[in-house]
């Protein structure tokens, strides 16, 4: 996600979607339906868990937040997409390949759901 002084975005179609830096979180913070995959996972206690709320860039407004759940060992992550406002609806978590840090592992997941279609 390219990273640009608001004044080089004035007066240019702003589209797509952004999000916020992604942050640790708790197994409590996360969506219930990661939370439910995680628990079914041998080790999940060493698992990273990560969030990042989502913004629409046109207008700033919230999309929703992703959720991740990263196994470090084997760099395979879950993620769940909890939008708001939307009739499109994610029905379970989708599991990705990932390496990196925390900001590599939200954008994995952000063309993830891309693709399926979930944001722009």
């Amino acid at each position: 996600m390219p990273h640009m002084p608001i004044e080089q975005l004035r007066g240019e179609d702003i589209t797509g979607t952004y999000w916020t830096p992604p942050t640790e979180a708790t197994m409590a913070e996360i969506h219930p339906l990661l939370m439910a995959t995680m628990i079914m996972m041998p080790n999940y206690q060493g698992w990273s868990l990560y969030s990042a709320n989502v913004y629409d860039m046109a207008s700033g407004g919230p999309l929703g937040y992703f959720d991740i759940a990263v196994d470090p060992a084997t760099k395979r992550a879950c993620g769940y997409f909890n939008a708001v406002g939307s009739s499109i609806v994610m029905r379970k978590p989708v599991w990705f390949q990932c390496a990196g840090d925390a900001s590599d592992v939200v954008q994995a997941f952000y063309d993830v759901v891309r693709e399926a279609g979930h944001v722009d």
